[in-house]
Formats: C-alpha cells, sequence, structure tokens
C-alpha cells in the first residue's frame, strides 16, 4: 500500500500542515496551503463542502479542491 502522506510531501513540498493518511485529497490554498487526506472520496467531498460552507480560518478565499493522489 502507497504512503500517501509521502506522496502528498512530494507533489506539495511548500504545504503548511498535511494531516490525514488516505489518497484523497482536500486541499485549501488559501493563506497557506493546508491538505488533509482521507481514504475515500466521499469523505473528502464531505470535508471539502464544510470548509466551502464555513471557510478554512482567516483570509478564506474558497480556493478548495480534492486531489485523487492515484491518479
Amino acid at each position: 500500500m502507497p504512503n500517501w502522506k509521502t506522496a502528498a510531501k512530494r507533489r506539495w513540498p511548500k504545504a503548511c500542515w498535511i494531516a490525514g493518511s488516505g489518497r484523497y485529497a482536500s486541499l485549501a490554498h488559501c493563506r497557506e496551503l493546508t491538505i488533509e487526506l482521507f481514504n475515500s472520496a466521499p469523505e473528502a467531498a464531505k470535508a471539502k463542502a464544510q470548509i466551502d460552507a464555513t471557510g478554512c480560518g482567516g483570509r478564506c478565499y474558497r480556493q478548495h479542491e480534492i486531489i485523487d493522489l492515484q491518479s
């Protein structure tokens, strides 16, 4: 099984933090890049919907996305 956290660190070396361990990455590009990893696409979509609705912190400008690290 691939180490998705390591793959995410290689892909986004300037990320402020990376949490979780799954292959689906929920990214917030606002202010500083933050990434949360999930085991399923629906989990990642739920997390993205939450930050889309409430914001990801100060200076949020709603630039959030989901990336499948296996792609």
